[in-house]
């Protein structure tokens, strides 16, 4: 992404969806780029992981969070600094540049893709998966509400995998908008899906929280991606989603994505 660009603007209500498509690997001289962009304690990460695709995929999604960030406000990518909350969550803590206030991100990676989902003063979480992977069925009687396992085993088995992946990534994008990870039981709530594309959503004791509060949107980048997003912008603003697709510093581009369901609200 070049660096002279000018900045994108960000509404409030507006989501904007980062995609990063990528193989096992990239050429050395954008790696060394790549490098120069990292903290000593994101060096010492990367080289933690003992597989070289998971050392690339950690290397550009540092990356692709640091110059994406910089799109919004005027900060070199190497300047931002982030804290995480005590569920784990990653936050902006520095710098506090004007154009950086109220801004948030949430970030999700799945075989063959790295999303980040950016946003001002709005609770969001996003969740991404490969529909290629072997659905783990025999978690949905352990890990979803009796209605969502119900409802997954009552489909023909030819379209359980594909609902099983819709159903976890709707639930971890709402978890991970709350910002309290497994601290929810991912059977304390629901969702039922229609055949018209909807998605209803509901806690079994809503007593800390309004599921009228959270819209969903589920959206396929591509035959084999699945992403789902979470959010709560409040009741008087739309929830507007902008997509783009980008390889760090090297190029972006607007990217028209299909929605695959939407909640009633959006």
């Amino acid at each position: 992404m070049p660096s002279a660009a000018p900045l994108i603007s960000l509404p409030a209500g507006d989501i904007h969806l980062w995609f990063c498509f990528h193989g096992d690997n990239c050429n050395p001289a954008l790696t060394a780029e790549y490098f120069s962009l990292l903290t000593p304690e994101d060096r010492s990460r990367h080289d933690r992981f003992h597989f070289a695709r998971d050392r690339h995929r950690y290397l550009l999604t540092r990356v692709l969070v640091r110059s994406v960030l910089s799109r919004y406000a005027p900060v070199q990518a190497q300047a931002w600094r982030f804290a995480t909350g005590s569920f784990g969550r990653p936050r902006i803590e520095a710098p506090l540049a004007e154009e950086a206030h109220g801004l948030d991100f949430n970030l999700s990676h799945t075989d063959g893709l790295i999303v980040m989902a950016v946003a001002r003063e709005i609770d969001l979480g996003v969740d991404a998966e490969n529909l290629g992977r072997k659905a783990a069925l025999e978690v949905a009687g352990h890990f979803f509400s009796p209605s969502e396992s119900a409802a997954l085993s009552a489909l023909q088995p030819s379209l359980q995998a594909e609902r099983f992946f819709e159903l976890w990534t709707l639930k971890e994008s709402y978890i991970k908008a709350r910002g309290m990870g497994l601290q929810i039981p991912l059977d304390s709530f629901s969702f039922a899906l229609d055949d018209r594309g909807g998605i209803e959503f509901s806690l079994a004791d809503p007593g800390d929280d309004s599921a009228r509060r959270w819209h969903f949107r589920q959206l396929q980048p591509t035959r084999t991606h699945l992403v789902s997003v979470c959010s709560a912008p409040g009741l008087s603003a739309p929830t507007r989603i902008v997509c783009r697709e980008a390889m760090p510093l090297q190029w972006e581009r607007p990217l028209q994505v299909r929605t695959t369901r939407s909640s009633g609200r959006i």
